[in-house]
């Protein structure tokens, strides 16, 4: 059986919209709409997996909706490609979708327009999963970015959603700066098929990355901070992390195609190239920063030294530095807020758990290995589809035996990630993945502890959420494995080839590995001590390099500029404005007659 290309995109939209409309009708007279809006949805998120397989690969490329080219320029083109990276995309991306309908559903405080805004969000979504070319995924994502600051507004405080605005703001300026950079090097069409891998320089994967990185909430690009949250402020539901994640895996995938669209080997990709003069420049201009923080406070503060002491070294070593160098060090800097925060306050694990599954994402396209990268995209799949499973209501048995599920799903992602690591052709790139994932997996097996911890399990209650849980687990890995192989070999370029003899026990060494992990995490998660002081220590950390204070200093800074040397104008044109103007005025002329 062949199937258009078109075909599954159509059916995942039309069965979320049906999902949609169910949880819209009056829970008094139709009782069955839970069940009835899960069901629907679930088929929306497994189409486009079961559809892949049979694609019609002819069409699978899509075409051009509509073109534009300006003079002599490259050419935009709204095309679309269902490959195995928009499947698992969409997958993923209507899973989050649909959590997000069934928590706000669930949530004592909700807007009714958030219903409408996530069924909106989670259809452009589609169309960002399946884009094709750099500028039109750019103006998609615009309009996914400008969805997801309207549905914070209705769940997060003014505060969080105006510092997720900004982010996402300069984030669509530096991918109009990747297209812009592009287009110096003379490319014919913005479509990631058509670009030459000498055209993508790292000038553009630093630009792209940096995008997808704001959109993402890769750390310091966070869109929540925890400290100075007024306690007036909405209730913190998971919405807030889990709202913002179709535009962070989106901008993501964009990175992604952008990536394989080059013969880079990510582990060594280095970063653009500065001049020594440059590199001066930073290191004055850091060492004045770093004095005027000093100079003004008593007793000396530490942060400001250590953050300046860690960006001299940096400058230091910036020709030495790579690509994946930077991002695991951001991914590092994530996990480390995460824990601050919900080490501190548990509950706010699932508002944080959301931008460690993105990390680990980035992770794995750090590590450049087909392993670590198939890791991360069947960690964001299964988290999507645990995420769909918290939003439910469950039985207290059969919650049990879901959330060991989703969690041994999860946590074979990360072990998925951390096998890869060893063909990494870059030793510190291993290193720094190994220190990055060992920390996750110790965050992430803490409170998934502490959740199946809460109440006493008997023996049978465990045996039997094992089995699911390693029955479920291959099931989703024979459900994505088709998507996810070919999204390395098309899209990326790097396909997973024959692992030897021993591939075959790949995949149950990790599942079974997850499985007693999570199994031994619930065991040993009361004998562990108290972790309130770790995360004040983290907290430090997490203060001493925030962004935010230093940007908004240098507004400050630039506003006191601008008002006095608008005030100065001002008393020239008032005192002697006409006298001014009249001698501009004849100088022009002289230059103009100067012959």
């Amino acid at each position: 059986m062949i199937v258009a290309a078109e075909l599954p995109l159509i059916a995942s939209a039309i069965a979320f919209a049906v999902a949609a409309i169910i949880l819209a009708l009056p829970r008094r007279r139709f009782r069955w709409r839970a069940g009835g809006a899960i069901m629907a949805s679930t088929i929306a998120a497994l189409t486009p997996l079961i559809a892949f397989p049979l694609r019609d690969q002819t069409r699978a490329a899509g075409r051009a909706l509509w073109e534009w080219s300006a003079v002599g320029g490259p050419t935009v083109q709204a095309s679309y490609r269902f490959d195995g990276l928009a499947a698992i995309g969409i997958a993923a991306a209507l899973g989050y979708a649909t959590a997000s309908l069934l928590a706000a559903q669930r949530a004592s405080r909700r807007h009714q327009l958030l219903p409408a805004i996530v069924l909106a969000n989670g259809l452009v979504a589609i169309a960002l999963a399946v884009s094709d070319d750099l500028v039109a995924a750019t103006v998609v994502l615009g309009v996914v970015a400008a969805l997801t600051a309207f549905a914070q507004l209705l769940v997060a405080p003014a505060s969080a959603t105006a510092r997720l605005v900004g982010f996402y703001a300069l984030g669509m300026h530096a991918f109009v700066v990747a297209a812009l950079l592009l287009s110096r090097t003379g490319a014919a069409a913005f479509a990631f098929g058509d670009l030459r891998p000498t055209a993508i320089s790292p000038g553009v994967v630093l630009a792209t990355s940096l995008g997808a990185a704001l959109f993402a909430g890769l750390y310091p690009f966070v869109p929540w901070r925890y400290e100075g949250e007024p306690e007036s402020a909405p209730e913190r539901e998971p919405l807030r992390g889990i709202l913002a994640m179709p535009a962070g895996l989106g901008a993501t995938l964009v990175l992604i195609r952008l990536l394989g669209a080059s013969d880079i080997e990510l582990a060594t990709l280095a970063l653009p190239q500065a001049p020594n003069e440059v590199r001066v420049a930073g290191i004055a201009l850091v060492v004045a920063v770093v004095l005027a923080f000093v100079g003004r406070r008593r007793p000396i503060p530490i942060a400001p030294l250590v953050v300046g002491a860690t960006l001299l070294v940096a400058i230091g070593l910036y020709p030495d530095l790579h690509w994946s160098h930077a991002v695991l060090v951001a991914a590092l800097l994530s996990v480390i807020y995460a824990a601050a925060v919900s080490l501190a306050v548990p509950e706010q694990w699932e508002v944080v758990r959301y931008d460690v599954t993105l990390a680990a994402l980035w992770i794995g396209l750090a590590i450049g290995t087909p392993l670590s990268v198939a890791g991360g995209l069947f960690l964001v799949f299964a988290d999507s589809l645990g995420a769909m499973l918290g939003a439910i209501w469950l039985p207290p048995h059969r919650w049990y035996i879901a959330r060991v599920g989703a969690a041994t799903a999860y946590v074979s992602g990360v072990l998925a990630i951390g096998a890869g690591i060893g063909g990494a052709p870059d030793v510190v790139t291993q290193l720094l993945a190994a220190i990055v994932l060992v920390a996750m997996l110790l965050l992430v097996l803490v409170h998934m502890g502490r959740e199946l911890s809460i109440t006493a399990t008997p023996f049978g209650l465990e045996a039997t959420a094992g089995a699911v849980a390693v029955l479920g687990t291959a099931l989703l890995v024979l459900l994505a494995g088709t998507a996810i192989s070919l999204s390395l070999e098309e899209p990326l370029g790097r396909p997973l080839g024959a692992a030897g003899p021993s591939g075959r026990f790949v995949v149950p060494a990790l599942v079974a590995s997850a499985t007693l992990l999570v199994v031994v995490s619930r065991t040993l998660r009361p004998f562990l001590p108290d972790l309130g002081a770790i995360a004040g220590r983290l907290r430090s950390i997490v203060l001493a390099v925030d962004p935010v204070p230093g940007v908004l200093s240098s507004f400050r800074l630039l506003e006191s500029a601008a008002t006095r040397s608008t005030s100065a104008f001002g008393f020239v044109e008032q005192r002697g404005g006409v006298w001014l103007a009249a001698l501009l005025i004849v100088m022009l002329l002289l230059w103009a007659t100067r012959g």
